[in-house]
């Protein structure tokens, strides 16, 4: 009598777009994830949904949704790119169709190096500043304080270069960088040019910093961008 090892036993499962519900744009290289909407639950924000129970009656592995799960990063993803009271700076975004289904962003996510960590935070642009679709290729998990660096600062400063504040006394101008939370001054300059100088020098220090601190903790990436960083005086 022949016995089967579990090694012998090759469990095939094949989803096409029409059974799945979802129609994929191949030409914008879109993955289709395993599972596709179920028919019979509300979607969040109208778009997403949780494989588990499909996943649980065919005995694959799924991730929970409880405290110290990707669950928490998954839903403020999906509630910025589809929210009802969606925010400005999120008005063009949108989800790559495979994270509609929390299960396959969670999988992504419990592999990112810095993922489980208190400050951690989904980033989708600080790889590439004009990126608005969340997807593996261009999303990253980055401590919340290094994250900031890359937010831009336009609303408050205006029409003046980043990093550059009229000086209080409303003579000259200051420049002005934020380092580990907290505001570091740079000196009183009569110009935004000047200004603007000193700031972008004390940028491109503070990326050696940070790629130097966090070499091996975050994604390669984001070191190379840090450690690459500058800035534009009409960013």
């Amino acid at each position: 009598m022949h016995q089967h090892s579990i090694n012998d036993i090759t469990r095939t499962i094949l989803v096409v777009p029409c059974v799945a519900g979802i129609h994929l744009d191949y030409s914008l290289g879109e993955e289709l994830p395993l599972f596709g909407p179920p028919k019979d639950k509300k979607l969040t924000y109208g778009v997403g949904y949780n494989s588990r129970r499909q996943r649980k009656a065919m005995d694959i592995p799924y991730f929970e949704t409880g405290k110290g799960t990707p669950y928490k990063a998954w839903h403020n993803m999906m509630r910025r790119a589809y929210g009802p009271q969606k925010a400005a700076a999120y008005k063009d975004c949108s989800v790559c169709v495979k994270w509609h289904d929390y299960q396959e962003f969670a999988a992504w996510y419990s592999l990112q190096p810095y993922a489980f960590e208190a400050d951690a935070e989904l980033d989708k642009d600080v790889l590439d500043p004009l990126n608005t679709i969340y997807s593996p290729a261009n999303c990253t998990v980055v401590p919340k304080s290094l994250n900031l660096i890359f937010k831009d600062s336009r609303k408050l400063r205006a029409r003046l270069p980043r990093g550059v504040y009229v000086h209080s006394s409303g003579s000259g101008f200051v420049a002005q960088i934020s380092k580990y939370g907290n505001a570091t001054d740079l000196g009183h300059f009569d110009s935004p040019a000047d200004a603007f100088e000193a700031y972008k020098q004390a940028r491109q220090s503070y990326g050696q910093e940070l790629a130097a601190l966090y070499d091996g903790l975050i994604d390669e990436r984001v070191i190379s961008r840090l450690k690459n960083l500058s800035a534009h005086i009409r960013d």
